[in-house]
């Protein structure tokens, strides 16, 4: 698992580098894509670390076990959020209705980052297939998760006819896989997959709306156009 972890890290890296080397209009979609790229890779080298540490129990500190796993938890639960404010940013450009559920996405967030960075314990469950954290800590997780990928869900159903084909494709692409690589971790815990959903929902997000040739494309097709 943790050569997986490693790959997407790299994967990620390099459409990252991508990304900031190439110029573009700096709008509040683009920001937040950005800010999204570089907690990815921050959430995804503590899963890694975390990988390593959470089948070795008997060797890590126990302190050391606690305190990665709680900032992988928490940027986990930011990296979702941010998902959620690029889709609500992306719906509210493309249709011109305001970000109802921002206040309330907020507050969440600070209510979950404050239990599973301070608060809440941190458990694990030991298995002959692998070790997993475990306990109202992953389950403030997977709610977290649920919670914003239903508002991110909800934006798509109501502004369905009002969004564009390629844009509906990608945030639908995305909900997909995140909540099949929930329900697939869901069931089989010694999996650890989460950072393979998180990398393929930034893809889908990178190469349907965020790739610089298909914005340089467009670009060109507005000049045409005036």
């Amino acid at each position: 698992m943790l050569r997986m972890e490693i790959a997407l890290l790299l994967i990620l890296a390099f459409v990252a580098y991508i990304y900031f080397s190439a110029k573009r209009e700096r709008t509040p979609l683009h920001h937040t894509f950005s800010l999204l790229l570089v907690t990815v890779l921050v959430h995804l080298a503590f899963d890694a670390a975390t990988v390593y540490t959470v089948n070795r129990l008997d060797t890590v500190p126990p302190v050391l076990n606690n305190v990665l796993h709680r900032i992988f938890i928490g940027t986990m639960l930011l990296v979702v959020y941010l998902f959620y404010q690029y889709i609500a940013i992306l719906v509210e450009e493309e249709t011109g209705s305001p970000r109802r559920m921002d206040l309330a996405a907020r507050i969440y967030l600070a209510v979950s980052e404050l239990g599973v960075l301070v608060v809440l314990p941190v458990r694990y469950t030991q298995t002959p297939q692998g070790n997993y954290s475990s306990g109202i800590h992953a389950s403030v997780c997977y709610a977290s998760v649920g919670f914003y990928l239903l508002l991110c869900a909800g934006l798509l159903v109501c502004h369905w006819r009002s969004i564009s084909h390629r844009k509906k494709f990608a945030i639908g692409a995305a909900l997909l896989i995140e909540f099949s690589v929930c329900i697939l971790q869901g069931f089989n815990p010694t999996w650890l997959i989460s950072g393979m959903g998180i990398t393929l929902m930034t893809l889908s997000f990178y190469l349907t709306l965020e790739n610089p040739d298909i914005l340089r494309g467009e670009l060109v097709e507005q000049k045409m156009s005036m």
